[in-house]
């Protein structure tokens, strides 16, 4: 029965080695991404403040990264960086921040741990996963599921 149990997460081991092959990206126009793509960005950015549009294939795992510069209340420029599965469903929506939108608390620890730092760029990000906890013959599964399928061991 151990023997099983090794057998199966050295096969798991071997195969997440296996699939950690770089990602292949390229650029791509508006007009080419998939209707439910362009629909999830267009309820968030304008088309005309996208600076970038990247397609991402790892593994045969298409997502989209969407990278946007937008005038908010009229003030600063803000960086917008989306990441979108090919079904339209929203993975990450990163927003820089200035540092003092921060709050005071979180200043102050900030300040505690990393004595006489100098900010030069904060984010606030979203990311949407699910963390999924299963077993198989006894041994305990544990991974991040993403919506374009991705999967993320996190058994240890």
């Amino acid at each position: 029965m151990f023997y099983a149990k090794f057998l199966i997460a050295l096969l798991m081991v071997l195969f997440h080695l296996n699939t950690a092959v770089a990602a292949e990206i390229t650029q791509v126009k508006f007009d080419s991404l998939p209707e439910a793509v362009k629909k999830t960005t267009l309820a968030i950015i304008d088309q005309k403040d996208i600076s970038k549009l990247s397609q991402i294939n790892d593994n045969n795992l298409i997502r989209f990264e969407i990278e946007a510069d937008k005038t908010e209340n009229n003030q600063d420029v803000v960086a917008l960086e989306l990441v979108i599965a090919s079904n339209g469903k929203l993975m990450k929506l990163a927003k820089e921040v200035p540092y003092y939108a921060l709050s005071y608390p979180q200043m102050q620890e900030i300040e505690k741990r990393y004595p006489g730092i100098k900010v030069t760029e904060a984010e606030s990000v979203d990311l949407h996963f699910y963390d999924v906890v299963g077993n198989i013959n006894g041994l305990a599964i544990n991974f991040r599921l993403y919506e374009d399928g991705l999967i993320e061991d996190q058994s240890k």
